[in-house]
């Protein structure tokens, strides 16, 4: 005589291993989708910071001053400046929080000139 073996409970195992898998999915796309936010946030910095310094430099002033200005008023760090020619180059950083007490530096460059 052969016993079957119940197949009772086996669903709820898969359900809550998928689940896990569904979540863990959800959570990596959420974190991935806040550093990608912030990268772009972190080139407009970068192209505002380029923009006002070779608009200033145009008129005579101190280029990497006014930019400098416009990366702090971004909220975001300089960590280079240089003019070339008649272009202003920029390089501007960030951090981004990450799970586990990680942060994440982020970093962007722009050059702004005349046509």
């Amino acid at each position: 005589m052969t016993r079957r073996r119940s197949d009772s409970g086996v669903a709820t195992v898969w359900g809550l291993g998928w689940l896990v898998v569904c979540l863990s999915i959800g959570w990596i796309c959420l974190l991935a989708s806040a550093v990608v936010a912030s990268q772009h946030h972190l080139d407009a910095a970068a192209d505002l910071a380029s923009l006002g310094g070779a608009a200033r430099l145009q008129a005579g002033g101190d280029g990497c001053a006014a930019a400098l200005h416009a990366a702090d008023s971004n909220g975001v760090r300089m960590t280079g400046c240089r003019r070339d020619g008649d272009d202003i180059v920029v390089t501007v950083e960030d951090t981004v929080a990450l799970p586990f007490g990680l942060d994440g530096r982020l970093l962007s460059t722009a050059r702004a000139g005349p046509s």
